[in-house]
This record gives C-alpha cells, sequence and structure tokens, in this order.
C-alpha cells in the first residue's frame, strides 16, 4: 500500500479572504464592487469544498496539507496527490523529490487542468487498487545563472524584463551560433508546458499551435513579441534536445529576471549568463489507464 500525501489549495474565495483578511461579507461586497462573477467563485468554493472531504474519504490513512504550508520537499511518501490545478500541480512538483505524482482537478466544471487528468474521485480510488494507472516520465527543465542553480522547472522558464513596457535585450546562444535579440522576452517550455504560456506566446509563429506531448523528450522556446525589423535571419523558435544548451547572455538594463514555473524567481541583470538543458530528474507521474 503506497504511503500517501495530499497536498491540497485553497479555493480562491479561501484565498482572498485570508489574503486580504476580510469577513464574509466584506469580501462578497469586494467581489460585487470589483464586477467580480461572485456565483461562480462561491459554487466553486463550495464544489472544493465537498471534493476534498470525498478525498479524505477515500483516503483515510493519507496525510493531508495545504500547499500553502509547504516549504520543504516531501519525503518519506510514495505518491503526492496534488489536488488543485495546473498552478497547484507546478508548485507541488517542486518539492516531490522521487516520489511519484497524481494531479487531481478541484474543480473540473472551472478549470482545464491539462496536468491535472484525474477528475472523477471515485474512481481514483479504484484505479490506485487495481494499479489502472500508468507512470510517465515527464521530462523538466533545470538552469542555471552563473553558479546558482534555479529550481527544475516541469512547466517552463521565463527570462526578460519584470515589467512589460521595458523591453528585453540579450544575447542568445543557439547551436553554437549567437544572435542578439529585442523581445518581451524568452519562454523555454517542456512539454507539459506545450498547452499554456509558450501556446499562447506562439501563435505568431505556430497559427495551428505546436503543442506536444508531455513525455517528448525536448524543450522548445519562443521569443515572445520579437522586435520585427532585424537586420538578419534569426531563431525566433526552436527546440532544445538532449545535450544541448540554451544559452542567454542578459543585457537587461532595466530590472531583468527569471522565473521557474511562474512561481519561484531569480535577477537576471545585464552581464550574468543563463544555461538551460533538460533535466537528468525527470517527474513521476502517475496518469489513468482507459481501459479500467
Amino acid at each position: 500500500m503506497k504511503k500517501i500525501i495530499i497536498v491540497t489549495k485553497n479555493s480562491k474565495y479561501e484565498y482572498e479572504q485570508q489574503k486580504f483578511g476580510l469577513s464574509h461579507d466584506e469580501l462578497l461586497a469586494k467581489y460585487n464592487g470589483e464586477h467580480a462573477n461572485l456565483q461562480a467563485i462561491l459554487s466553486s468554493h463550495e464544489r472544493q469544498l465537498v471534493s476534498r472531504e470525498r478525498l479524505k474519504e477515500l483516503f483515510p490513512q493519507a496525510t493531508l496539507m495545504s500547499m500553502h504550508d509547504l516549504t520543504t520537499p516531501i519525503k518519506c511518501y510514495d505518491l503526492v496527490i496534488s489536488f488543485g490545478g495546473d498552478n497547484s500541480f507546478t508548485y507541488t512538483s517542486h518539492f516531490v523529490g522521487n516520489a511519484q505524482l497524481m494531479g487531481v482537478n478541484a474543480d473540473p466544471g472551472r478549470s482545464v487542468g491539462a496536468l491535472c487528468p484525474w477528475t472523477d474521485l471515485e474512481m481514483i480510488a479504484d484505479h490506485l487498487e487495481h494499479g489502472a494507472y500508468s507512470t510517465e516520465q515527464w521530462p523538466r527543465l533545470q538552469a542555471t545563472i552563473g553558479n546558482i542553480a534555479l529550481a527544475s522547472a516541469t512547466s517552463e522558464y521565463f527570462f526578460g524584463e519584470r515589467l512589460r513596457k521595458d523591453m528585453s535585450r540579450y544575447v542568445l546562444v543557439y547551436r553554437g551560433r549567437e544572435y542578439e535579440q529585442k523581445s518581451s522576452g524568452i519562454i523555454i517550455a517542456t512539454g507539459a508546458g506545450s498547452t499554456g504560456w509558450y501556446d499562447s506566446a506562439g501563435r505568431y509563429f505556430y497559427p495551428n499551435g505546436n503543442q506536444f506531448a508531455k513525455t517528448t523528450q525536448k524543450a522548445a522556446f519562443i521569443i515572445a513579441e520579437p522586435y520585427r525589423y532585424r537586420r538578419k535571419p534569426m531563431p525566433f523558435a526552436g527546440d532544445v534536445l538532449p545535450g544541448e544548451e540554451l544559452i542567454i547572455h542578459s543585457l537587461h538594463d532595466a530590472e531583468g529576471y527569471a522565473s521557474s514555473d511562474s512561481w519561484e524567481e531569480y535577477a537576471f541583470s545585464r552581464g550574468k549568463t543563463a544555461v538551460i538543458r533538460l533535466s537528468h530528474h525527470p517527474l513521476q507521474v502517475i496518469v489513468p489507464r482507459g481501459e479500467f
């Protein structure tokens, strides 16, 4: 029997009530004043509460914790269940170590959950009990800025300026050639990240999308909003294969930074160099088997 820990996210209602320190009535008044979809927020909150309780019933021996309390690596567990959405999945993935990870969509009615294929709570326990699942290896990214190792990225890295009004300037080294570029930044994605930010930013280059399987042994980069009046051809999109490195020399003159899965952030100021490659430690992800 697997030793299981369930990592849950707060609903939007719970998160913002805590963030702003407001009572129920005060938070509702805030939502109304902002023209937020009050009914959708409250309905989602109630569904997540019910699903959370049901998950506890299905796995009474499991340890339960909030993702907001997750700050150190998870040890001594065989399976980590991320109960939330894609953002909570990527956050939790930074702490799983050698454990297997399962993404359970907490509110499939409102969340696409591209990284959370488990949606039917009643079937999860049966699938695990009967071995009706597959374990996939999802490639991750690793990067360094100078002698600083960035957190591995399950979805993507971003390198650019913090403020969108500031142009990102850098030298890209791709397959042995250097290219000085100006843009809104660079997104380097895995297959798991190819359906998100990378896909949206790449519409200019790939009108029909460029999504690829989560298990594909490669990464892909997109230059976001490149400066169009270039003097010579240069790559604004491409693949990073096993054994290859993508190198970025920062020329940022405002507040350059890098992010891992939009969670951890690192300074990437002028004169610094980033090296990005596929990690040697893929994520072990449990996905449903359709025949069960």
